[in-house]
């Protein structure tokens, strides 16, 4: 901001060196010209309309910089909130995120004959519960093996008849997307292989 208030004088302040020295040229073309008493009065004055002329176009520079300005910073922070929304809708509606592989994998939950008969419905899914009695949607791990991403997703379903732990694994493929392991449904007593 500094540096183009900086740029701005400096082009008025060259601005009004080129308009004196057109004054003066002109001026000095009339004295050559005209009788000298006469000539020389009207050199010295400048007319008041050409001041009028460059204090108006001091004016309409001084807005162009400001409405430049103006537009660079909404442009900025529209990219900035564009980048928020984009890593927000990254986060919790993408696939590859924890809380997408969560839905998927709650959605094949509810839709398994065997895990339905296991717990019931209507069926719930939630995360691990915290200190306050709140629960967190998925707890997840990511690690690297021989340079193939995993991702590990542990969550709880419960229904009429039994609570039962989700257990996700998932691993990146060549496209970057996440491919399953394996899911696996434990109760206290069974447990069940959906993928």
């Amino acid at each position: 901001m500094a540096m183009f208030r900086i740029s701005c004088s400096r082009f008025l302040q060259s601005a009004n060196a080129i308009q004196r020295c057109s004054i003066l040229s002109r001026s000095y073309a009339a004295n050559q010209k005209a009788d000298s008493s006469r000539s020389s009065a009207k050199a010295v004055m400048p007319s008041s309309k050409k001041t009028e002329v460059s204090t108006e176009t001091i004016q309409r520079v001084k807005e162009a910089g400001k409405s430049a300005t103006y537009t660079g910073v909404i442009l900025v922070g529209v990219g900035v909130a564009g980048l928020l929304f984009y890593l927000l809708w990254k986060e919790l509606c993408s696939r590859e995120s924890p809380n997408g592989i969560y839905s998927e994998a709650l959605n094949m939950c509810k839709e398994h004959g065997q895990v339905i008969d296991l717990v019931g419905e209507p069926m719930k899914g939630f995360g691990e519960t915290t200190s306050r009695g709140r629960r967190r949607l998925v707890s997840h791990t990511e690690y690297e093996v021989n340079g193939e991403q995993f991702m590990q997703v542990k969550f709880y379903i419960s229904g009429p008849k039994d609570r039962a732990t989700v257990n996700v694994q998932v691993k990146k493929n060549d496209q970057g997307r996440y491919e399953y392991d394996y899911l696996i449904v434990k109760t206290k007593f069974e447990q069940i292989r959906i993928k």
